[in-house]
């Protein structure tokens, strides 16, 4: 496959096809495996947030505008979004709707302990007016 610009365009096209021909056989084939459905799931949520984040450079450099100033943003939407996801699933948990995995719960648990170590540093270590 060809390399560059031109490659990595045809690329996009053609993994855009694709995914509206998938989005169709979801729609009307058999149910697909859970476990691979999931990891489907977890690759195009990583690729939108990526493809998300070249565009809105793309469109900062070509406005002339600072690259930070658009990596702050997307952050500071991820943080949002984040925090939104959170409150729902406790309120889930609350509630009793939520399906006890418990090699998710252990996965959570752990993800969770590493943000918190880290936002307890960051936190600590900002300071106002520097």
């Amino acid at each position: 496959m060809e390399k560059g610009p031109r490659g990595l365009s045809s690329k996009l096209q053609n993994i855009a096809s694709e995914l509206r021909l998938l989005d169709l056989d979801l729609k009307s084939q058999p149910a697909p495996d859970t476990g691979l459905l999931q990891e489907l799931r977890r690759v195009l949520d990583n690729v939108r947030l990526t493809a998300w984040t070249v565009c809105e450079l793309i469109n900062a450099h070509d406005a002339g505008k600072n690259p930070q100033t658009v990596l702050s943003f997307l952050t500071t939407e991820r943080l949002r979004r984040f925090t939104q996801m959170a409150r729902e699933l406790t309120a889930e948990m609350e509630a009793g709707g939520f399906g006890w995995q418990a090699e998710g719960l252990r996965a959570l648990s752990e993800a969770v302990i590493l943000l918190q170590t880290q936002t307890s540093r960051l936190a600590r270590d900002h300071r106002p007016g520097f």
